[in-house]
């Protein structure tokens, strides 16, 4: 997902012809986005495309209500609806005058639609567009569309396709879609689908989140942009081997045992079980997998096996390790599929020694020692103060800071100025602009990294200054 979150291309090296990949819109996708949007799921209701999310509320406002969008709320929450099954969905739809869902050779439709009365949801689909006019929505907004496709495809040259078929050992004969997802905001989301005699069709759906803060354009780096597109793609090529039930109950309770020592971290970003666990695990160490195969620096490839660790997947190096064996043995394990019971027993060993794993990590998390001008929570904090310097019990990485709201708000925020490391990089030095008798608090947040890349436990600050100044 964010940081989280086209044309087709193919690829083969048994004489398919190679188009070069491309981004462009797709009009299943943004009406499912926005259907998903106006049912109030959160993750479909970001509004980084701030002015785009106007526009939409706009024109869709008086379909807010229709039957289309009563159906949805009405059966989203016991049969899971949000997520890449929103996004599943939507690469199963076909358009032939009408909204219909395209005949599969195989079936690759997210599992959380199985309950779901199919044809009743397409008969409300189409109803709801043609009431709500999105297509004339959608051409009014094409010119804009390409244009923001054309940035994201500045970025493609870096991007190595053939990747994904020479490490995972499948057919050749797969079909590569990159679709923008503009009403996704951070959500980005890796789906396929398998058209009866036609090719299974790999897709990236990749939200539209970062913006130029003077011309409000859409911005892509590759820093940012193409980790995320590598990510969605490796899950088309992992999730289904836990559709195997011998697979799910070889590692049902490993994963149930990581997941829970996990919960909270795994929670934070929306995976809210051990099946998107161990599929998340697997494809964040295949893009580490990816950075070393296209012979990235060896500085970028520890940063990300660092970045995933603090996201609270404390296993990666190891996991990344063991894919570096199966790349390494291609002869005995020609493909991933062969080589998914050496995962079932690293997942089986992790779960035994999780408690261990995850306590050396803490351990090596930085702390706050100590505030300067007052104990942490005090009531009679002197208003005249104007900063403080917080000290943590090791260096810090200068360039790296997180300092958020606390949960009264930003009316009780009471920071000014831009905070500066001092101290050897081992404190931090914030101003303040305080008022008397009044409730303050702000949290430094795990954006806060300690020079060897590991992020603070997040720290609140809680007080309240005294009736007067004292001088």
């Amino acid at each position: 997902m964010k940081k989280v979150f086209f044309l087709v291309v193919l690829w083969s090296t048994l004489g398919f012809s190679q188009e070069k990949l491309q981004a462009k819109f797709d009009k299943r996708v943004e009406l499912m986005s926005i259907v998903f949007r106006l049912v109030g799921n959160e993750e479909y209701s970001s509004n980084y495309n701030q002015e785009y999310v106007n526009e939409i509320n706009a024109h869709f406002q008086n379909v807010k209500n229709h039957k289309f969008i009563s159906y949805i709320q009405s059966i989203r929450n016991q049969n899971g609806l949000g997520y890449d099954a929103v996004m599943s969905f939507a690469v199963h739809l076909q358009h032939n005058g009408k909204y219909s869902l395209v005949k599969e050779a195989t079936s690759t439709l997210d599992t959380r639609w199985k309950k779901v009365d199919k044809k009743k949801f397409i008969k409300l689909l189409n109803e709801f567009n043609k009431d709500s006019q999105a297509d004339v929505f959608f051409q009014n907004h094409l010119e804009y569309y390409n244009k923001v496709a054309g940035s994201f495809n500045s970025i493609l040259e870096n991007f190595n396709q053939n990747w994904y078929q020479n490490y995972y050992g499948v057919s050749s004969n797969e079909k590569y879609n990159l679709i923008l997802g503009f009403a996704n905001g951070g959500g980005n989301y890796g789906v396929k689908v398998h058209p009866k005699n036609q090719q299974l069709i790999v897709n990236a759906i990749m939200g539209v989140w970062d913006f130029d803060k003077n011309t409000g354009e859409a911005v892509f780096s590759v820093k940012d942009h193409l980790p995320t597109l590598i990510h969605e793609y490796n899950h088309s090529f992992i999730n289904h081997y836990l559709d195997s039930k011998q697979n799910m109950d070889l590692l049902a309770e490993s994963g149930e045992k990581i997941y829970q020592v996990q919960k909270e971290e795994m929670n934070n970003q929306a995976y809210g079980n051990w099946i998107t666990l161990v599929n998340e695990s697997l494809v964040r160490a295949s893009v580490v997998r990816y950075l070393i195969d296209t012979n990235e620096t060896e500085q970028t490839v520890e940063k990300e096996i660092q970045t995933q660790i603090n996201r609270g997947f404390l296993w990666t190096k190891e996991l990344s390790d063991l894919l570096g064996e199966y790349e390494n043995s291609r002869d005995k394990y020609p493909d991933f599929g062969s080589f998914y019971p050496r995962i079932i027993q690293f997942f089986n060993e992790t779960a035994k020694n999780i408690n261990q794993i995850k306590s050396d990590f803490e351990s090596k998390r930085p702390v706050v020692l100590s505030i300067d001008q007052f104990k942490n929570n005090a009531t009679d904090v002197n208003a005249a103060i104007k900063e403080i310097v917080i000290t943590f019990d090791r260096e810090m990485n200068e360039k790296r800071m997180s300092i958020h709201f606390g949960e009264s708000g930003k009316e009780h925020f009471p920071l000014a100025g831009k905070p500066e490391f001092v101290n050897d990089n081992s404190a931090i030095k914030l101003r303040l602009d305080l008022k008397p008798e009044t409730e303050y608090e702000f949290i430094l947040r795990s954006g806060f990294l300690s020079k060897e890349g590991y992020p603070l436990v997040d720290y609140f600050v809680k007080f309240k200054t005294s009736k007067n100044e004292q001088l």
